[in-house]
C-alpha cells in the first residue's frame, strides 16, 4: 500500500476527558493499526497559536504529510492531541489566560484518560512552542507516565529573549482580552 492510500485508511476519532471536575477537554486520536500492538503512544501538545488538531492533524490536499499525526500513524504509532483549556473543542467559557502549569494539569488529564483506554505505558509526548513548556512541566511533575519527551520550538522565557520583548509591546492588548486574535496576516505567516 503506497502512503497516500495508507493515509485514506488512517480514521480519527473523537474523545472528551475532565480536569478538575469542571473543565472539558476534547482528545483526538489517530492509528493506523491496533493501539494495542502500536509502536507507542503519542502525546501532542500544542501552542499558544493555535489548538490541537489544525497543528498537529492539518490536512492539505494532495499532501498527505501535512498531518504528523497521519505521518505516525502510518509508521504504527497510535496519535493524540488535546486542546488545552480554552482553545479549540475544550472549554473557554472561564477566565483564563492559559498558564504553563494548567497546561500541564491538562496534560495529566489527558495523560490518565489515554491510560485508562491503552494502559499503563509510558508516552513518548511532544511539545511544540509553549507547549513544549507544558510538556516539560508534565514530565517533570510525572516522569513515570513520559518515556520520552520532545520540545520543539521551545520557548525562551529568560532575561533578554527576543520573542518577549517583542510580545511585551502588545501587553496592553493581551491584558485586554483572553482571547488571541488570528487574522488572515497570521495564518499566512505560519
Amino acid at each position: 500500500m503506497n502512503d497516500v492510500s495508507k493515509a485514506a485508511a488512517i480514521k480519527g476519532a473523537e474523545h472528551w476527558t475532565t480536569r478538575d471536575g469542571a473543565v472539558k477537554l476534547f482528545l483526538f486520536e489517530k492509528c493506523g493499526g491496533d493501539p494495542a500492538s502500536s509502536a507507542g503512544t503519542i502525546l501532542f501538545v500544542h501552542g499558544s497559536s493555535m489548538a490541537a488538531q489544525p497543528t498537529f492533524d492539518l490536512q492539505v490536499e494532495g499532501r498527505p504529510d501535512s498531518s504528523v499525526m497521519d505521518w505516525f500513524a502510518r509508521r504504527g504509532f497510535d496519535c493524540w492531541c488535546v486542546d488545552m483549556e480554552g482553545y479549540g473543542r475544550s472549554t473557554k467559557d472561564r477566565d483564563n489566560n492559559a498558564p504553563i502549569a494548567q497546561g500541564a494539569d491538562d496534560c495529566l488529564a489527558a495523560a490518565s484518560y489515554i491510560q485508562t483506554l491503552r494502559g499503563k505505558r509510558p508516552l513518548l509526548v511532544y511539545g511544540i512552542s509553549s507547549g513544549a513548556l507544558r510538556a516539560a512541566l508534565f514530565a517533570q511533575r510525572h516522569p513515570e507516565l513520559v518515556g520520552r519527551l520532545a520540545l520543539d520550538a521551545m520557548v525562551w522565557t529568560g532575561d533578554g529573549s527576543p520573542t518577549l520583548a517583542e510580545r511585551k509591546k502588545k501587553l496592553p492588548e493581551f491584558k485586554a482580552k483572553n482571547r488571541r486574535p488570528i487574522d488572515k496576516a497570521f495564518i499566512d505567516s505560519i
